[in-house]
């Protein structure tokens, strides 16, 4: 592992590309990678986020369709590195609703953008994944043990964007290990990652955000949860996920594939508890209306061990408390500017 001088040493006027940079996970890292003195290039199709989120001057933003070659061998030229966090994202509702544009979107994005990396000379990639490349079979109960990654197969995900994500995985690694190349990557499956930027839109913002807008704007709007209560869950708050990225990246001096590595937090926790803890940290009391529905995952939490091992003892350094205490502050300050979906 690099120490912090090594590191800041290493990223200084590195030329990075991070795709989906206006997103929540891509302006996370760009702000860290800011913060270490890359030369950052955004491709994102948010042509106004650049100014909003205060990157100007500070950032190449580049507005692209990533499922056109040419646009994507265009943002990956001169560049050395690449995140890679384009996709066509959602809750579980928004999955179910839009099978066929989640698979067929996040393909094209991810077989351009590849293909594109590797022709044009990049020498790191890194591809995040998602802990739904994992078969329903083995999350049918609350108390399913954590998932290792060699169990993504016999493959079986749960929706199309965890098919996509496992074809994704399968590409970005046989490329990598292609001898002839320069393409070396690192794969992460993502779990649950949330915190400050994340969507807070209805139907396509996940649970724990969507909680948070719905105790803050109680008794105005209810405050609904879909399920039983007793699904379990793991949850990453953003800055460890960005880490665990910065880490893998790293890595590769000596490897040509680092990965597929879960990443997560080590707190199994019920939706019942989940939302327990959002209505203890607003302060309200809060009458939590449980609205039945399809539970297709019982119990979605992974092992991440083998992150820590390969990682240099990365884990999960904010607790869930601290971390919801932080989504707070985060989204009552959009909600009093006005806002009520993602910037950009």
């Amino acid at each position: 592992m690099l120490d912090a001088g090594e590191r800041r040493a290493w990223w200084r006027g590195r030329r990075v590309l991070v795709t989906g940079g206006a997103g929540f996970l891509g302006s996370n890292l760009v702000a860290r990678l800011l913060e270490l003195g890359a030369r950052v290039r955004v491709a994102d199709s948010r042509e106004r986020t650049a100014e909003r989120r205060g990157w100007e001057g500070a950032v190449d933003f580049r507005p692209a369709d990533l499922r056109d070659p040419q646009a994507c061998r265009d943002v990956c030229a001169g560049q050395e590195v690449v995140f890679h966090f384009a996709s066509r994202v959602g809750s579980s509702d928004y999955y179910r609703r839009h099978p066929g544009r989640v698979l067929a979107e996040n393909l094209a994005v991810d077989a351009q953008l590849l293909a594109a990396a590797a022709e044009t000379g990049v020498a790191r990639y890194l591809y995040p994944s998602s802990s739904m490349v994992y078969p329903r079979a083995r999350q049918q109960s609350p108390a399913a043990p954590a998932l290792k990654e060699r169990e993504a197969l016999p493959a079986d995900p749960p929706n199309s964007y965890g098919w996509a994500k496992l074809v994704g995985e399968k590409a970005v690694e046989s490329v990598a290990a292609a001898e002839t190349g320069s393409l070396r990557a690192a794969l992460l499956r993502l779990e649950n990652v949330y915190g400050p930027g994340q969507d807070i839109d209805f139907e396509r913002g996940s649970l724990l955000p969507v909680l948070v807008r719905r105790a803050l704007e109680y008794p105005q709007t209810p405050f609904q949860v879909r399920g039983t209560g007793r699904e379990t869950r793991c949850y990453c708050y953003v800055s460890d996920a960005v880490e665990a990225c910065l880490r893998a990246l790293e890595a590769l001096a000596d490897r040509r594939v680092v990965g597929p590595l879960n990443i997560s937090g080590d707190e199994r926790v019920s939706v019942g508890q989940l939302a327990e803890e959002v209505v203890r940290l607003s302060g309200k009391d809060i009458r939590v209306e449980w609205i039945p529905g399809e539970t297709p995952l019982w119990g979605q939490v992974v092992d991440c061990r083998r992150a820590q091992a390969e990682l240099n003892g990365w884990c999960a350094a904010v607790s869930l408390t601290e971390g919801i205490r932080r989504l707070f502050a985060d989204v009552a300050a959009r909600l009093e500017a006005g806002e009520r979906q993602p910037v950009g």
